[in-house]
């Protein structure tokens, strides 16, 4: 029997509003319209309309990179049920939901103990992109420096510099140590940021054009703002010169040791990638280029103190030395007006056990290493809205994850 046309005209609309897409915020200023396109040049690649694009894979067509070749994929399973978290801010109770309606994230995922609680992705974006670590990237160069200090190609963190790298004998970095490039405290003037003067600026263009060592010895002279070891102050071009100690120390690209002795141990389940400056040389300041899902591998990592999968993947008295605040000057220190409990080695230590990997437009790895739960954030904060490092509400949004999970069960 046909039924009626009412009945059915009216289950059809049902059906359509039960599949339209939920409009996600600003889609139209970030380019939804036209498919979140491509950016026609490196100069418009972090505009609104580009920005999607660019950070999920994008970059790749304008910088050259290394590959990072994943293994055997460690499992990463599902929670049984949804994960309901709510929160405080600005005076107001909030969820999940109410979080991703108004922040420009692209994706989100949540782990317990190795168990996926909730995965999200906007913006077209699927755990098949590779998004853009930013400055996270300057934590997985800690974790790196670790390797090569328990295989002793680093004797010491007190080594300095002009041992691995002779190059930078007679320069401003001669007195330097690499306890000073960890924790960033080489008393370096410094400017960070892309505005014109910046020597940020500066040492991009100089990755554009010459590439490998000639990018920091550009910076040799640079004057001195306080004693090496006495003060902290966030330099990209500490990471930069960081990198190529630990590439000279182990003799192979910072990529390949990475591969070696990070990613295929800890079960990536994809392929990585590292830009590359016109040398070839990895912009070890930034520039991971990973799926969210190898991000949460490398979260639950830590979360672990170092054990993944069965397998002691970092060493732990290294990531009990990287997590340690190493002097009153990196107490509560922050780049954004949002101080945290202070630095370690290139890691920012939230409060006690717990960690966290930051970058640029929002990128973001919270790690709980008592209740081993573990937030990885994409997103595209910026340019036009929503401050480029504006943390506070995803501050609050993890007080509730952690509120929601610490203490249940695997099961939940």
């Amino acid at each position: 029997m046909t039924p009626p046309l009412p009945r059915l005209l009216t289950a059809a609309w049902l059906l359509a509003l039960a599949t339209a897409s939920v409009a996600e915020v600003d889609e139209l200023a970030l380019g939804k319209a036209r498919g979140y396109p491509a950016a026609p040049s490196l100069g418009q690649a972090g505009s609104d309309e580009h920005i999607v694009w660019t950070n999920s894979g994008g970059y790749e067509k304008f910088f050259s990179y290394r590959t990072i070749r994943a293994g055997v994929a460690a499992p990463l399973p599902k929670a049984a049920n949804p994960l309901a978290v709510t929160y405080e801010f600005q005076g107001k109770s909030a969820t999940l939901q109410d979080y991703l309606d108004r922040r420009r994230v692209t994706s989100l995922l949540i782990l317990k103990d190795g168990i996926v609680q909730h995965e999200h992705y906007q913006y077209e974006r699927n755990e098949r992109h590779r998004f853009n670590s930013a400055s996270m990237g300057k934590s997985v160069l800690g974790l790196l420096v670790g390797f090569a200090i328990e295989e002793g190609a680093i004797t010491s963190v007190d080594d300095p510099v002009v041992r691995y790298l002779p190059a930078v004998k007679g320069s401003v970095f001669e007195k330097l140590t690499i306890r000073h490039l960890l924790t960033m405290s080489t008393g370096l003037t410094w400017s960070e940021g892309t505005a014109s003067g910046a020597l940020y600026r500066q040492m991009l263009e100089a990755m554009e054009k010459t590439g490998g060592m000639e990018v920091v010895l550009g910076f040799k002279s640079l004057p001195p703002r306080a004693e090496p070891g006495t003060s902290f102050f966030y330099s990209s071009l500490d990471s930069e010169l960081l990198g190529r100690v630990l590439a000279a120390a182990v003799r192979k690209s910072v990529s390949a040791y990475f591969e070696e002795k990070l990613w295929t141990p800890m079960g990536a389940g994809a392929d990585a990638v590292w830009y590359t400056d016109r040398a070839n040389v990895e912009r070890t300041h930034c520039c991971v280029g990973a799926t969210s899902r190898d991000f949460a591998r490398l979260g639950a990592l830590l979360a672990n103190r170092g054990s993944w999968n069965g397998r002691q993947v970092v060493p732990a008295r290294w990531l009990e030395e990287m997590t340690t605040l190493h002097g009153k000057h990196l107490e509560k220190v922050a780049i954004d007006r949002e101080p945290r409990m202070g630095y370690g080695y290139h890691i920012w230590l939230m409060r006690e056990n717990q960690l966290a990997l930051r970058g640029h437009r929002g990128q973001v790895i919270y790690i709980d290493q008592k209740n081993k739960i573990v937030l990885v954030q994409t997103a595209v904060y910026g340019p036009s809205r929503n401050a480029m490092t504006n943390f506070a509400e995803l501050d609050a949004l993890w007080e509730g994850v952690l509120a929601s999970l610490a203490g249940t069960d695997k099961a939940r």
